[in-house]
């Protein structure tokens, strides 16, 4: 057993007190990655436009939705690659996810140019030495 802090983990044992272990269990990883979201959702806020309450809490309320929808496949996809537990990354993803926010079309398009190039390159092939 790894000796690092896991949130899902700690969330789940304050959770446990309240609710049961079993119920818990299986709604710590959900509150772990809301709470993320939320505070990914306010940091992206900020570097957003003025706006309204209103529109403020939509925005937040959208990024933290993003979230929780993408935070844990994400995970998992990168923890199939790296050398670390889906569950020890799913909150710094979520955060990640919510603060990108208003952001999310430039990636998209660096995405797009980024696959481009590696198609056009395995197309062509390499150059020869």
């Amino acid at each position: 057993m790894s000796s690092g802090v896991d949130p899902v983990i700690g969330v789940a044992q304050v959770l446990a007190v309240f609710v049961g272990a079993s119920t818990a269990a299986l709604v710590a990883p959900h509150l772990v990655v809301i709470i993320a979201g939320i505070a990914g959702g306010i940091l992206g806020l900020m570097s957003w436009r003025p706006c309204t309450s209103f529109e403020a809490i939509r925005y937040v309320f959208g990024m933290c939705a993003l979230s929780w929808l993408f935070a844990g496949s994400a995970s998992e996809i990168i923890s199939i690659y790296a050398a670390v537990e889906d569950k020890r990354i799913v909150s710094p993803i979520a955060l990640a996810i919510g603060w990108t926010g208003h952001r999310w079309p430039k990636i998209a398009i660096w995405f797009v140019k980024l696959a481009r190039t590696f198609i056009e390159t395995a197309i062509k092939g390499k150059p020869s030495a």
